[in-house]
């Protein structure tokens, strides 16, 4: 059975380099797209992304992206296809500013 999931979350954590954003956490929304050649449970993906993003207080969004993409496979081994964006809505008036990453992985 193959199991297609999509996830958006919504939370504050610490993420970036400059002063501001290392004291004050800021509002990050992240969007996930997950593949797997077995059953994937969406609330453990959510669980684990938040409490990634929580942890490691990342200094950059290209950071998080590689850091939540191997700690995601590695949780989850049945993944074979993931798409992570990470957005910081609040960092510049008017903008949604972010980045995303795709990783496809051994599908067998």
């Amino acid at each position: 059975m193959q199991s297609h999931i999509k996830i958006k979350l919504k939370f504050k954590c610490i993420i970036g380099i400059l002063d501001f954003e290392r004291k004050k956490k800021q509002t990050v929304i992240v969007k996930i797209k997950a593949k797997a050649n077995d059953f994937l449970d969406y609330a453990k993906v959510a669980k684990r992304v938040k409490k990634i993003y929580k942890k490691h207080k990342f200094q950059t969004i290209e950071e998080s992206l590689r850091s939540s993409s191997q700690k995601l496979k590695q949780h989850f081994p049945q993944i074979y296809y993931l798409k992570i964006t990470t957005l910081k809505p609040q960092i510049i008036k008017n903008a949604e500013v972010g980045a995303s990453v795709k990783n496809f992985f051994n599908f067998f």
